[in-house]
């Protein structure tokens, strides 16, 4: 699917992906419950890992490196309800083991977010503390369709490798007109077309699925034991819906870096927006004080630079489109993403890789940096994409992009805007976002107002009686469990703004850790001492935990 710059007016099916999952979902009552006694009886095979499940060896924890690690799979279907003439999943399982028989106190399941993040590499890159592991087991699991778990037959839901990569650079990232924008929309149909081709079992992917997948995994794995959960961004949707439908089965869940639980998806992404702008001022104020210029002048760079890339003006190392000696064609898509992809990182790191790639651009044209951070955060292997022709490189990547958007769209369809209030909609963004909008538009100001145009995942489901229709109305999220959970949160961070946090803790009954930091998913590292005495507290010592503030370090 075509990697646009963000349309204002078009949140009718774009504000799903803009929000990173932000909704719950459910089953349609016509639809029947399944009978699945036999995936509930099946008995796992801890085994020795294959070698192709590891990360590099850089990139492993000290942790993973001095505990006993074993894997399994198991099966799930790919529905709970209807009809049972599809194949199954095949869920893959990496377990951290360092408890005595008699430290032992339980399980937990980890999961890093996305969707489409891979809880199996989240378990080797993560520093438990000792305190932890000494008492629980802790997995990693990859969701169905992610990473390591694909259907039973070994096949997986993937779109073209070589459609993706292009959509980089095809058409207008912003369109100028309404030609441009029917362009774009045209490339982006025959991408999802083919790729509909290939993986007609795609509505499969969805967050109410992953849901009843974890509660069959609690099942097998630990019997009558109560669920034991970290998830992180997208990873507290997941515990958000485990929550709500499966009150009388939560033990200890931890939401890192909540995703939203207002049921209100375009206020949801006006404050995404306000995070952005926050941290694009950031950039800017620290490039200008390195660049010896002031932060206006900064901004007018970076609109000259965006400029250029429009004009097809920049150079990297990752386009197909060879320009002079080694160097391709680059595109706006790739500079605006790659500024995106920051926000994922740590903000002192963002900051001096904003700035390298900043000089490179002002100095020479080129936006390779910028390429190189954009590929990361969609799922490629950066180091792959080196070669002067798309014949000559080795895409290598996994299909992260596709499940992100596949699972936002089967769990909310947002009903199609009138053209007022789509105008006033972009006119609340850019009155809280001036310089994110402009970053993210084409110089001319061209918005397109009207019916959405082109395929999307949503509107194929909606239409396709033979797949289950997305939920059109938000379904907000309920603790009724009588059980504390614990919400973490930082309050600098723009990937799920603060108010996110505050928002769940208060709906969810549980207390809000509060970090100082503009991390996002300040718990995942395990590098925080404060936060990691709370975790202790909250798993090891049962303690009652009270809202309170942790430094970032």
């Amino acid at each position: 699917m075509r990697k646009l710059s963000f349309q204002l007016p078009n949140l009718s099916r774009l504000v799903v992906a803009a929000l990173s999952v932000t909704i719950l979902t459910g089953c349609s009552p016509a639809e029947q419950p399944r009978d699945i006694s036999t995936f509930q009886a099946q008995e796992l095979a801890w085994e020795e890992c294959d070698r192709d499940f590891l990360i590099d060896e850089p990139q492993r924890s000290k942790v993973f490196e001095a505990s006993t690690i074993d894997c399994a799979s198991m099966l799930v279907p790919a529905v709970y309800t209807g009809t049972d003439e599809v194949k199954n999943f095949k869920l893959q399982m990496m377990r951290l083991s360092r408890a005595s028989e008699s430290d032992f106190m339980g399980t937990i399941f980890i999961n890093p977010g996305g969707p489409g993040g891979s809880g199996i590499e989240q378990l080797q890159a993560s520093n438990f503390p000792d305190a932890l592991t000494k008492h629980f087991d802790i997995i990693g699991f990859d969701p169905r369709g992610v990473g390591k778990s694909t259907f039973e037959d070994g096949t997986e839901i993937k779109c073209s490798d070589e459609l993706d990569y292009k959509s980089y650079f095809e058409g207008e990232g912003s369109p100028a007109n309404e030609a441009e924008y029917k362009a774009s929309v045209a490339t982006g149909d025959a991408y999802m077309k083919d790729c509909i081709k290939r993986n007609p079992l795609w509505w499969t992917l969805s967050t109410a699925n992953v849901v009843e997948d974890l509660e069959l995994m609690r099942l097998v794995i630990t019997g009558d034991e109560p669920l034991n959960f970290i998830g992180t961004s997208y990873g507290t949707t997941i515990a958000g819906m485990y929550v709500t439908k499966y009150p009388d089965n939560v033990g200890k869940i931890v939401l890192d870096s909540p995703t939203t639980v207002d049921d209100d998806p375009i206020a949801s992404a006006i404050e995404n927006a306000k995070a952005s702008e926050a941290k694009l001022n950031k950039y800017l104020k620290a490039y200008a004080k390195h660049a010896k210029i002031t932060e206006d002048e900064a901004w007018e760079l970076l609109l000259y630079i965006r400029q250029s890339a429009d004009n097809d003006q920049l150079v990297g190392y990752a386009g197909y489109e060879l320009v002079m000696d080694e160097s391709q064609m680059s595109s706006e898509t790739l500079l605006v993403r790659g500024i995106q992809a920051l926000q994922y990182m740590p903000e002192d790191q963002a900051i001096v890789a904003f700035n390298l790639a900043m000089d490179e651009l002002r100095d020479y044209n080129w936006n390779g940096a910028f390429e190189w951070y954009t590929f990361w955060m969609d799922g490629y292997d950066p180091d792959s994409l080196t070669g002067s022709t798309l014949a000559k490189k080795k895409l290598e990547r996994s299909n992260l992009y596709e499940v992100m958007v596949i699972v936002n769209s089967m769990d909310f369809s947002q009903p199609e805007m009138s053209i007022e209030d789509q105008k006033k909609l972009t006119a609340e963004y850019e009155k809280v976002a001036p310089r994110w909008a402009a970053l993210n538009r084409d110089s001319s100001g061209y918005v397109y107002y009207g019916p959405s145009l082109g395929l999307s995942w949503s509107g194929i489901a909606l239409d396709d009686p033979k797949i289950p229709d997305p939920p059109t109305t938000p379904l907000k999220r309920v603790n009724e469990s009588g059980k504390e959970l614990l919400v973490i949160g930082s309050t600098k961070e723009s990937v799920t703004p603060f108010s996110f946090a505050k928002d769940t803790a208060k709906l969810l009954k549980s207390p809000l850790i509060s970090v100082d930091s503009a991390t996002h998913g300040p718990a995942a590292g395990y590098d925080i001492k404060c936060l990691n005495d709370v975790l202790i507290d909250f798993f090891v010592n049962n303690a009652d935990v009270a809202d309170q503030s942790c430094p970032g370090k």
